[in-house]
């Protein structure tokens, strides 16, 4: 039953090839020393996407999810340290540190100001806490850009007769 479940699980080239496996260990084997190997051009691929990333014309809230999804992509592509030691928390906040000036470097020209304040502040915050703030500013942006608009202005005014 597991290894049905296994082979209709993959893509059907892959399962035809181990039609014949006799037991579940050995298919899961097979597929592991397949497909567990990171190659190093995966890596050079994310992590040039990841640096090369910039907002342009998207949504704030759609450029940091994909910068999020190369975070996640890279997270697991690396191999998984364990340590006893309290450099954990220290490489967890350079990590925090180095996504938060990733996020600020891509965001479009227009939020210079908002970037360089959160830059100032002591102690830095959060990615979440920057991707909010940033979100926000772009959503007051949008708010007076439909406000400054006559016919826009109009037509909220229309709505509310």
């Amino acid at each position: 039953m597991v290894i049905t479940w296994i082979l209709n699980t993959v893509a059907d080239d892959i399962s035809t090839s181990m039609n014949y496996m006799d037991n579940a260990f050995s298919v899961w084997s097979e597929l592991d020393e397949r497909f567990s190997v990171i190659s190093g051009h995966k890596i050079y691929e994310t992590q040039r996407d990841l640096f090369k990333l910039e907002q342009g014309n998207d949504s704030v809230e759609f450029y940091f999810y994909k910068l999020k999804g190369f975070w996640d992509e890279s997270k697991a592509l690396e191999p998984y340290v364990k340590c006893t030691c309290g450099a954990v928390k220290d490489r967890e906040m350079q990590i925090e540190k180095t996504r938060i000036i990733q996020f600020l470097m891509g965001l479009h020209s227009s939020f210079t100001t908002a970037r360089g304040q959160l830059l100032m502040m002591q102690p830095w915050p959060s990615v979440n806490q920057a991707f909010m703030l940033i979100k926000q500013e772009e959503k007051q942006r949008q708010i007076h850009n439909v406000l400054n608009q006559p016919i826009a202005m109009m037509a909220v005014l229309l709505d509310q007769i």
